[in-house]
């Protein structure tokens, strides 16, 4: 079998639910490798290649390949099968879905297809445009029955809490405009939430497109954004504080949802991180880290899937490397130097500890690993995200004066991000 970082593109994408009906697939002539989303009764069960298929692919091969590749995750799903019904939830509760947006018109409007195919009783979406610079946003949005709202402070997290001040109902999702939902993508969330003491959620996500280089290198040497198919629940009485501060491994900003009750104990978003700031990012861990280190529990489920659609250039993934490895080192530079409004509890040393020994050491052990030809991940791209571990504390100092100055421009009454331990 092919490595899967060495697959040539384009990589075909489809999935199979194995409660469905058999059928063929076809459409994939002249493809090489396929590679197939194994699902069971919507829960995602892992990935299977099919190399050189045929078209179309006769469900036995599919059913051929699950066997050979899937082996644990398919006696699970069985097994649950067999141990109970698949029940029909009759108290889903209503969720709020929060769409940020600035000047990506066509991605957007598929993201609104998906959202307003969803299989879900009662949610409603609100669009907050991020003061695009066109009336295209605008446009879009007024096709699909959801609200707009507009931010005109510059900056993601300025988006996000507008969402949340805006929002209706009790649990809030947030998810971006290059993605796709899964028509059952809130009733994994609904799902994630039916613990009473879960304040947070995270879900799978998935490549929307494996069509060219640098999609497939982003998804198969740097690892892609999915979190992995086992459910996780974080509870932090019995977490380390190095994985309290490893908040990445929670899940992405593309895919989140919290009890609105949370804001209210651990602050909105901080608005001088992620997107449209000097860091570039790091808002999405940064609440994952505050929600954790504020005693409240966390729950990945793989059933809340979405697809994003990764950087189709490798000019564009060198930029979101190096946008990560400054993102992160902000991130902990915010931790490290929190100011009146974050005590996170955690400690300097710790945060130290953590940046010594397990960032840095996994940067440079994987820079080490492709010397000796054990890592897929080339040097260029590694040098990209190690520049941005150089820039992080001039970007940590330029996000900083750059939100106090945002702030003080601003006439309207805002959405304070206290932040508290």
């Amino acid at each position: 079998m092919i490595p899967l970082a060495y697959l040539p593109p384009p990589v075909g994408l489809f999935e199979v639910d194995l409660a469905d009906s058999p059928r063929p697939f076809t459409g994939y002539g002249g493809i090489r490798v396929v590679r197939v989303l194994i699902r069971h009764r919507g829960r995602p069960l892992g990935w299977i290649t099919v190399e050189e298929p045929p078209d179309p692919i006769p469900h036995e091969r599919i059913t051929r390949e699950v066997s050979c590749q899937l082996g644990r995750p398919l006696e699970e799903a069985a097994l649950l099968d067999s141990l109970a019904a698949p029940r029909e939830r009759t108290d889903l509760p209503a969720i709020s879905v929060v769409v940020c947006t600035r000047n990506r018109a066509a991605s957007l409007r598929r993201c609104l297809e998906s959202l307003r195919d969803l299989d879900y009783p009662t949610y409603e979406v609100i669009v907050v445009d991020n003061a695009s610079v066109t009336r295209e946003t605008a446009e879009i949005t007024a096709r699909f029955p959801f609200r707009s709202v507009r931010e005109e402070r510059p900056g993601l997290d300025w988006a996000r809490n507008r969402g949340i001040a805006e929002a209706r109902h009790e649990i809030v999702a947030f998810t971006d405009d290059d993605v796709q939902v899964d028509r059952l993508w809130l009733r994994g969330v609904a799902e994630g939430f039916e613990e009473p003491d879960v304040m947070l959620v995270t879900g799978f996500t998935a490549p929307a497109e494996l069509v060219t280089e640098a999609q497939v290198m982003f998804e198969f040497c740097y690892g892609g954004m999915s979190k992995g198919f086992r459910s996780n629940r974080w509870n932090p009485a019995e977490l380390r504080p190095d994985q309290i501060i490893g908040a990445h491994r929670l899940g992405v900003g593309a895919n989140m949802a919290f009890r609105r009750a949370v804001f209210e104990q651990v602050g909105t978003f901080d608005t001088s991180l992620d997107v449209g700031t000097p860091s570039h990012g790091g808002g999405d861990l940064d609440m994952f880290h505050r929600v954790l280190a504020g005693g409240q529990v966390a729950r990945y489920n793989p059933s809340a899937l979405v697809r994003h659609c990764h950087r189709r250039d490798l000019a564009a993934l060198h930029r979101q490397l190096r946008d990560n490895g400054r993102a992160f080192g902000v991130y902990l530079l915010s931790q490290s130097f929190p100011g009146d409004v974050r005590q996170t509890g955690i400690g300097k040393g710790n945060l130290l500890r953590y940046a010594l020994r397990i960032w840095l050491g996994w940067l440079g052990g994987r820079v080490l690993r492709r010397l000796a030809r054990k890592e897929t991940m080339s040097l260029p791209l590694q040098a990209s995200e190690l520049l941005g571990v150089l820039q992080a504390p001039w970007a940590f100092i330029a996000t900083r004066r750059s939100d106090c100055q945002i702030r003080r421009r601003a006439s309207a009454p805002i959405i304070q991000s206290r932040v508290a331990g």
